[in-house]
């Protein structure tokens, strides 16, 4: 019989890294440090590409697709939801256990769904949970409501969300982080959060400039 330490692979390591870094997102919720429970969460977004990229090199174990979505579940399904609750309280809880079963269904889909795809289907778990997490910087109870609402549709929906596989888009991806940490490292919360904010926002509406511009037949 196989030890289960012989099952684990290094992408496998990386996914529980980002477990525990949203494990600690939750605890700094729990404690009020809000932008450092915001922080664990976008680096457990970093860990959680970080194991895709190295999933794709080195081939993954048996237990890299599991691990990867319970991961992904505890890091950008709760751990968002606790943080918003924390901050605004009120109607939230009934929200979020709205956003944690349409998240649970978008991570089983994707376990099930043929490996290889160009696109998404839905938006990706990862992205919702740095929106709504970024979104509870911003202090806006019905801000981060509405996002709840929107998000928990996107991620069941049908709707295609590229893979940020191609050059351009990790070059764009690259200096969306520059720019956020340069904005923390000198301090200004409100500005990296916006600038974090509006280039997730971005991606969350891609879908419908795609569809703009085939149309138009770009």
């Amino acid at each position: 019989m196989t030890s289960i330490f012989g099952m684990v692979r290094c992408p496998d390591v990386v996914s529980l890294v980002n477990s525990l870094l949203g494990f600690g997102s939750i605890l700094m919720a729990f404690q009020g440090r809000f932008s450092v429970s915001v922080v664990l969460i976008l680096l457990a977004a970093v860990a959680d590409g970080l194991d895709g990229f190295l999933a794709r090199r080195t081939g993954t174990g048996p237990l890299g697709l599991d691990l990867d979505s319970l991961a992904d579940l505890v890091s950008f399904g709760v751990a968002p939801v606790v943080l918003a609750w924390a901050v605004f309280g009120s109607w939230i809880w009934a929200l979020g256990g709205v956003y944690l079963i349409c998240g649970i269904l978008r991570l089983a889909r994707f376990n099930v769904t043929a490996p290889g795809e160009a696109f998404f289907q839905g938006i990706p778990i990862t992205t919702a949970g740095m929106i709504l997490a970024l979104s509870v910087l911003l202090d806006g109870v019905l801000l981060t409501s509405l996002l709840i609402v929107v998000l928990s549709a996107l991620m069941i929906s049908s709707v295609t969300y590229p893979k940020f596989r191609d050059p351009r888009h990790l070059t764009f991806a690259f200096l969306v982080v520059l720019a956020v940490l340069v904005s923390w490292l000198v301090g200004d919360r409100d500005l990296w959060a916006m600038i974090a904010f509006l280039a997730l926002l971005g991606y969350m509406i891609s879908p419908v400039v795609i569809t703009l511009c085939r149309r138009m037949g770009r």
